[in-house]
């Protein structure tokens, strides 16, 4: 799977839990937390989403990685290859 994909893939499941997303400018290195003020719940939401999305397991304990648009196309990247 492409970069372009995993982006594509992690903005729409993001879109689908905070739609102000939509047209947003995304900063890459910013939390999504911060940028879109989302709780803990709805960051949890994003990472089921993305297990689903991609047919992935995402350990809790990565989860900080996955706190960024960079980190998640850097980690599910990773993930995906190794399925």
């Amino acid at each position: 799977m492409t970069s372009s994909r995993i982006r594509k893939t992690v903005l729409d499941v993001l879109r689908g839990l905070a739609p102000e997303t939509a047209d947003a400018e995304i900063e890459p290195e910013t939390p999504f937390i911060e940028q879109f003020d989302l709780d803990s719940m709805d960051f949890l939401r994003l990472m089921e989403g993305l297990e689903r999305a991609l047919g992935i397991a995402i350990r809790d304990l990565d989860y900080p990685r996955l706190s960024t648009l960079r980190g998640c196309e850097e980690y599910l990247s990773m993930k995906v290859a190794a399925a």
